[in-house]
C-alpha cells in the first residue's frame, strides 16, 4: 500500500522541478509515489524527469499534456490517477522541509477525517492564521475571510473523492481555498499540521504574468461561489477559537463557468 501520492504539476520550470524532486526523494521515507503532470513544457523538463523516472520506476508517473490546461486540471489529473491512501499536491517551486511529508502522513493517520494544512512560506503579512518557526524560518497558514484553509493540503484519498477533487471552473488559483471551504461545508475540519513545513519560492516569471488575468478571475469566482463575511480592511480577523466563518454556498449557479 502506498502511504502518500504526491501530485506535482509543472510547466517550463526545469531547475525548480529538479530541486523539488531532490527534496522529496532525499527526505521522504514513507511509501510514496510521485505523479508529475507536465503542462506541455518546451524546456529541459523531460531531461530533468528522466533520472527520477529511472530511480523510482513504478512509483513515478509522468503525464504530458499536449497543451497546457492550467494548474487545477493538471492537479485533478494526478489526484484522480493516484494510488495512495493519502493524497497531496506540491507546486514545482515547493520543497518539503525536514521530513515534512513523513510527518504529514503521521498527522493524517491521527486525524483521518480531517484535511490537514501544511505550513508554507508566505511573503505577505495579510491573511495569516497561524505561524511557526522552523530552524529560524517562519512558515504560515492562511485564512480567507476568517476561515482557515490549506494552500498545501493532505487528506485521505476517500476525502478527496467525497469532496469531488478540485473544482475545474478555476484554472490556476483559488482551488486550494475552495477545496478547504468545500471540506468545512461538508462538516469536515481543516486542521494545522504543526511541524509540517513546505519551503515555497512563489517564483515570479513570465508565465505568472501571463496567467495573471485568469488568476484574478479565479479569485472573483471564489467569492461568487461562497458566502463569506466581508473583508476587514482594518485588521487580521482570524480567530483560532472559531476557525470557520463560512456561511455556506451562495445560490446555485452563481459562479461563472
Amino acid at each position: 500500500m502506498i502511504d502518500l501520492s504526491i501530485v506535482l504539476p509543472t510547466c517550463n520550470r526545469a531547475e525548480l522541478l529538479r530541486d523539488a524532486l531532490h527534496a522529496i526523494t532525499k527526505q521522504t521515507q514513507c511509501r510514496y509515489e510521485i505523479i508529475v503532470v507536465d503542462g506541455a513544457s518546451c524546456d529541459a523538463t523531460a531531461e530533468v524527469l528522466a533520472p527520477f523516472e529511472h530511480m523510482l520506476g513504478d512509483n513515478m508517473t509522468v503525464f504530458r499534456e499536449h497543451t497546457r490546461r492550467g494548474f487545477v486540471r493538471a492537479a485533478n489529473l494526478g489526484l484522480q490517477a493516484a494510488r495512495g491512501r493519502n493524497l497531496c499536491w506540491l507546486n514545482d517551486d515547493a520543497r518539503p522541509v525536514d521530513n515534512a511529508l513523513d510527518l504529514a502522513v503521521g498527522e493524517i493517520d491521527r486525524n483521518p477525517a480531517a484535511v490537514l494544512a501544511m505550513f508554507h512560506r508566505w511573503q505577505s503579512p495579510s491573511n495569516v492564521a497561524y505561524v511557526t518557526d522552523q530552524g529560524g524560518t517562519w512558515f504560515s497558514l492562511c485564512h480567507v475571510r476568517g476561515t482557515l484553509y490549506a494552500n498545501f493540503p493532505i487528506a485521505r484519498r476517500t476525502t478527496f473523492e467525497r469532496l469531488g477533487f478540485l473544482d475545474e471552473r478555476y484554472k490556476f488559483c483559488a482551488a486550494d481555498p475552495d477545496f478547504s471551504l468545500t471540506a468545512w461545508n461538508a462538516g469536515l475540519r481543516v486542521l494545522p499540521a504543526w511541524g509540517v513545513c513546505i519551503d515555497h519560492d512563489q517564483h515570479a516569471d513570465d508565465r505568472r504574468e501571463q496567467d495573471s488575468p485568469a488568476m484574478a478571475a479565479d479569485n472573483e469566482k471564489l467569492f461568487e461561489k461562497w458566502d463569506l463575511p466581508p473583508k476587514n480592511p482594518v485588521k487580521n480577523d482570524f480567530d483560532p477559537s472559531r476557525p470557520c466563518t463560512l456561511r455556506g454556498l451562495r445560490e446555485p449557479g452563481r459562479i461563472a463557468a
